[in-house]
């Protein structure tokens, strides 16, 4: 097995699986299909045998051969043109019946359509034309085109039920693929460990609250924190007990904080907090009681968080350009708290108030 099969060994189970369901569905209906036709032919009992085995005994075959591959999903691509080579024999042996024979050759090359695109609907068509081929050689020419009423109804469950069995795993392979987008969507925008939101996303989330408070006018507040000498943590407790520091904490901030408030992992022990509507006042308060609940929960016997917190708090100020301006007011108060000795929370100044005084009458 070469690098390049290595990567993929084992790749396309479930495709192998979804083709399969289908393939029982299709050629059973399509047995009928045929069998309206052999029997008004009068066909002998090789090609009876030939269209049974090929109606309820190839899918069962074909699902194992591919599944038995190193690639299961290059398997079943085979297959497919297997399928699409009968299709064609088929055609040659029902003496070019046209209303099967179109249904079939179009459904086969639904098939090849939803599992390769255009690539794979063309060598489909050219399985095609190597089975009309073979079967002409096999069984000689004959042009019998009219389709009678008991071929039609023998065509209408196929026409009716193969297209619908189609649609719904389409279906369900769009539902599919809408939910892993989700998922990835939400993964891009949460942070691996603690599962809270990552930096770009944060910083997004805090310019959007900038522009809000700007336009409206209300106040907002920006905690920045950094757990205390995490390093240590880090270089004494090994790097698993730092991710369960971090981790641990991110939990204490989603209980603590509202439902409205963001939450972001800033750095790798920085953390971010942006509390929409609230003042200095309020924004002082809740970083104090966080304070406090870092601090008891670190002096706790077998602490998952054994760190205590530095806080830097400020508010949204009309005064500032841009978000950024805001982000960094609070990264000045965080490092007050650092070089006042930690453990502690610092507020930025409150912006100035500015009042606008009615002109004087003359």
């Amino acid at each position: 097995m070469n690098a390049a099969t290595k990567q993929v060994a084992g790749k396309g189970k479930r495709f192998v699986e979804r083709v399969y369901r289908l393939r029982i569905v299709g050629l059973g209906l399509g047995f009928f299909c045929v069998a309206s036709v052999f029997a008004q032919q009068h066909r002998g009992l090789v090609l009876w045998a030939l269209l049974a085995f090929h109606g309820f005994v190839w899918p069962h075959i074909a699902r194992r051969a591919a599944l038995a591959g190193e690639v299961p999903y290059q398997g079943e691509r085979v297959n497919l043109m297997i399928d699409a080579a009968f299709g064609g024999f088929w055609v040659a042996a029902m003496r070019f019946n046209v209303l099967p024979c179109v249904l079939i050759l179009v459904m086969l090359s639904m098939d090849n359509i939803a599992a390769g695109g255009v690539k794979l609907f063309l060598r489909g068509a050219v399985a095609h034309a190597a089975g009309v081929a073979a079967g002409v050689l096999v069984l000689g020419f004959a042009f019998e085109p009219m389709s009678l009423m008991p071929t039609i109804l023998a065509c209408l469950p196929f026409l009716v039920i193969y297209p619908i069995a189609l649609g719904w795993a389409t279906y369900r392979i769009s539902r599919k693929l809408a939910e892993q987008t989700r998922t990835l969507a939400r993964l891009s925008r949460i942070d691996g460990l603690t599962g809270i939101l990552n930096r770009r996303t944060w910083e997004d989330v805090l310019a959007d609250e900038f522009e809000r408070s700007r336009t409206s006018g209300y106040a907002s507040s920006l905690l920045l924190v950094d757990l205390d000498h995490f390093k240590v943590v880090n270089d004494t407790r090994g790097h698993p007990a730092g991710d369960a520091a971090l981790l641990a904490f991110a939990d204490i901030l989603r209980e603590h904080f509202r439902e409205c408030d963001r939450i972001g992992r800033y750095g790798g022990e920085e953390f971010g907090i942006v509390l929409p509507g609230a003042t200095l006042t309020q924004a002082r308060t809740a970083a104090e009681r966080l304070v406090v609940t870092v601090r008891e929960r670190a002096l706790c016997e077998d602490a998952a968080c054994p760190c205590t917190i530095s806080v830097g708090v400020a508010q949204s100020d009309l005064a500032m350009r841009d978000y950024s301006a805001w982000l960094k007011k609070a990264d000045a108060s965080l490092y007050d708290a650092k070089v006042a000795g930690r453990d502690r929370v610092v507020v930025a100044p409150a912006p100035p108030v500015v009042s606008i005084m009615p002109a004087a009458d003359v």
